[in-house]
């Protein structure tokens, strides 16, 4: 299972998503496994989806609790939405928080990007 979920990460769709999270935040994103890892509390892609439309996310968790982290990655998850990201090309909250799926999260920032660019 973890061979076929490395099969499908792009380290170059990696690149693309750290350069578009720099480029509209000025958050300087870590590379390779940290990757998930700094976008796992959602603080990142909330802050990013708020710079692309100011109080899209109305309140940012900063708290380290795993529900509130979580509760993040779906106010992203919300606001990804209404920039026209569909659901075939978003994750669920475990794809990102435990890890699950890191490609669907690539996928959905690359989605985000397309949409907005």
């Amino acid at each position: 299972m973890a061979r076929k979920m490395a099969e499908k990460y792009d380290p170059e769709l990696e690149a693309e998503a750290r350069a578009f999270i720099a480029e509209i935040t000025g958050t300087q994103v870590p590379s390779g496994s940290l990757f998930m890892q700094a976008l796992k509390d959602g603080k990142v892609l909330c802050q990013l989806v708020n710079t692309l439309s100011p109080g899209i996310v109305k309140k940012i968790n900063k708290m380290k609790m795993p529900f509130m982290q979580m509760e993040n990655i779906g106010f992203f998850l919300s606001a990804v939405q209404t920039f026209g990201v569909g659901a075939s090309e978003s994750f669920m909250t475990v794809d990102l928080y435990e890890a699950k799926n890191p490609g669907a999260v690539l996928l959905c920032l690359d989605s985000l990007k397309r949409s907005t660019g």
